[in-house]
């Protein structure tokens, strides 16, 4: 497997694809954030095929037309995937669609409740991409404030932890603050006392939970909350050692990873869920680009050898 690995990551650095360059330099190569060469790899990802067709439906004001909200083509999500996928921070042709969802966020006639799906990958957004005016300190208070005395062990309430984790913990680092600093250590020691994805029991919360999936969008999986940990300074604790063996054990021999399951229809259906990009479908004999440099990432991450 050595010999594999080490073959899929150079392979991975040759690939025309930039956000695959970019993941692979950062999470594999170990490149430093802010160093010149990942700098420019975000701009190609923010040039690239992938980052125009995510941006497709803006108008000519530069907003979509759409509710900020709609899954997975609003506003709010495409920022979401174009700060996952690695785009250039504070591009100026993502402000009106900052202004977009910031006028959405914070609506008197809001309908989407306060949560970590949303105000959590807002504020993810909005720091990795450059894009804050001010307006996070507000959305970290309002989700702090939000947050249940006694978090829900249900699939749908992992998701919302982990997107909250992941939002507060950015917000946390960048600015330096106590609550959000707090909320987030409890957040994180919640999701590690579940082993992340597990029961009681020691089952998986649902098949869902236990499945690959790219993206996650507003949902969770044993990956992506194997990549908040990481994000957030918790992948070495024990208790991510169930998810890290369960995530080797999905390898494929040749280094790479499927995604078992997906959470988007292609297309503009307009029944909820349409995504303007196949990221590479569900097959769970099938390499999957998105989640192979995701969970590579990971691996290395926690110690692997490549």
């Amino acid at each position: 497997m050595l010999d594999s690995m080490t073959h899929i990551t150079r392979s991975l650095a040759d690939m025309d694809e930039p956000f695959v360059r970019y993941k692979t330099l950062l999470h594999l190569y170990g490149r430093a954030p802010d160093s010149r060469e990942i700098r420019i790899l975000r701009d190609e990802v923010r040039e690239s095929t992938l980052a125009r067709t995510l941006l497709a439906e803006q108008d000519a004001s530069g907003r979509i037309p759409l509710p900020a909200f709609d899954r997975w083509r609003g506003t709010h999500w495409v920022l979401h995937m174009l700060a996952d996928i690695g785009s250039a921070a504070g591009d100026k042709s993502l402000f009106a669609l900052r202004d977009q969802a910031i006028d959405e966020l914070f609506a008197s006639d809001r309908t989407e409740p306060v949560c970590g799906a949303i105000e959590g990958n807002a504020l993810y957004y909005l720091h990795f991409l450059a894009l804050d005016q001010g307006q996070t300190d507000e959305l970290a208070a309002r989700l702090i404030e939000s947050l249940p005395k006694k978090n829900g062990k249900s699939p749908a309430a992992f998701g919302q932890t982990l997107h909250a984790l992941r939002g507060l913990a950015l917000h946390a680092q960048l600015c330096d603050e106590q609550a959000a600093h707090e909320t987030a250590a409890q957040l994180a020691e919640h999701l590690l006392s579940h082993r992340l994805y597990q029961k009681s029991d020691g089952q998986p919360l649902s098949a869902d939970c236990a499945a690959l999936h790219y993206p996650c969008y507003e949902h969770c999986d044993l990956l992506f909350a194997l990549k908040v940990m990481h994000e957030t300074g918790h992948l070495a604790d024990e208790r991510c050692r169930d998810g890290l063996d369960l995530l080797k054990a999905k390898q494929f021999d040749n280094g790479t990873f499927p995604a078992e399951r997906k959470h988007y229809r292609v297309g503009r259906i307009g029944k909820g869920n349409d995504s303007l990009i196949n990221w590479g479908g569900s097959d769970k004999r099938k390499t999957n680009l998105y989640v192979t440099c995701d969970a590579l990432g990971v691996l290395r991450a926690a110690g692997e050898r490549f």
